[in-house]
């Protein structure tokens, strides 16, 4: 792609919110956990792409509406014209592999995304209703992939509430703490009736068939952990960032997980495979990091992205414990290990090197 020299591109291609990431890819990672294929695929493209292109054709609106026309203008608009393509293409690649009627969640939520997208053009797109309407526009994709895959209607609108309870518990939460981290004193009582009542909606749901067990469990966890930590002293904003990720990532893996024991034939099924393939050069691979970080006074973004996938596989190790339904000591060591290398990779030198070798060998000794 061509572009002005004097326009870069990342401020015009990528958005600037954060929360947004999380909402899109979410519902979008539940759909594929739960009826993998070509359909979902499309879903993914559809809903990932889609959630690109707002920020550059707002842009372009922006520049447009004052009738300007500026370098940046062009750059948004072919930006987002290249976003809309692999949104269509993926609607498309939906359209002629899926089973059922994927189309009726995403037109049951098109109020929502437009009423969105209104807000959105009047730049009060971070106002909270516009950000809950996003989140449960976004949170009906995870029942269209059901649909499509020819699933169950009761799964396709387990999906959805489960997103939905915790979409709307979040922004609560989250906006409560992001506004007592900027020094300012909101109200928590909102924030804690949401997660109240996301907790309570999940135990009716949950007692009348419609939610799995395992989402009842990480919704009370969120609502349990939400409340304790609102009368704690406040955390720097991508602190609430970040655990909110890793809430809304454990309510997808927890619902999939739940259909998984019901007898679904979920991409779960492929953990333990996945989780061996992956396990095995993680465990040598500790030993020259090790060694390596012990030559060097600080620690370098190779050895915290190898880190990411100790995470991803101690992940991996939990879910498949679960599958199985018995106790086994190698997650668990796993999780030891990670935990500690955790904290002391936060440590001076030669800490860190020292905790590569030590996860190495507790690995290996299992």
């Amino acid at each position: 792609m061509r572009t002005t020299p004097s326009v870069p591109l990342k401020p015009v291609a990528l958005p600037t919110e954060h929360g947004g990431w999380g909402f899109t890819l979410e519902p979008l990672l539940l759909a594929l956990l739960l009826s993998p294929g070509l359909h979902t695929l499309g879903l993914f493209l559809l809903g990932l792409f889609g959630f690109l292109a707002r920020h550059p054709l707002k842009l372009a609106y922006q520049d447009l509406r004052r009738g300007k026309r500026y370098p940046r203008t062009e750059l948004a608009l072919r930006v987002g014209g290249i976003y809309l393509g692999f949104a269509l293409l993926g609607l498309l690649l939906t359209a002629l592999t899926a089973k059922g009627p994927f189309l009726y969640p995403l037109a049951l939520a098109f109020p929502l995304g437009a009423y969105m997208a209104y807000m959105d053009a009047q730049n009060r797109s971070r106002d909270l209703f516009p950000e809950i309407a996003a989140a449960l526009f976004m949170a009906a994709f995870a029942p269209a992939g059901v649909l499509a895959g020819g699933l169950p209607l009761e799964v396709a609108l387990g999906s959805f509430l489960a997103l939905a309870l915790r979409d709307v518990a979040a922004l609560y939460y989250a906006r409560t703490q992001v506004l007592r981290a900027r020094g300012q004193s909101p109200k928590v009582y909102p924030a804690l009736l949401a997660l109240g009542g996301s907790a309570l909606l999940a135990l009716f749901l949950s007692r009348q068939g419609l939610l799995p067990l395992p989402t009842l469990l990480a919704l009370l966890l969120l609502a349990f952990f939400g409340g304790f930590t609102l009368f704690l002293p406040p955390v720097p904003a991508r602190v609430v960032g970040w655990t909110q990720m890793g809430f809304g990532l454990l309510i997808v893996l927890a619902t999939a997980l739940g259909y998984t024991l019901q007898g679904l034939p979920t991409a779960l099924l492929g953990v333990p495979a996945l989780h061996r393939a992956l396990g095995l050069p993680l465990v040598f691979l500790a030993f020259p990091m090790g060694f390596y970080l012990l030559f060097r006074r600080e620690v370098p973004r190779l050895a915290r992205a190898l880190l990411g996938l100790y995470d991803l596989n101690v992940l991996l190790g939990l879910v498949y414990l679960a599958l199985v339904g018995r106790l086994s000591p190698h997650p668990l060591l796993a999780l030891l290990g990670v935990g500690l290398l955790h904290l002391l990779l936060k440590r001076p030198y030669p800490w860190p090197g020292l905790g590569f070798l030590l996860l190495g060998m507790l690995l290996l000794w299992h």
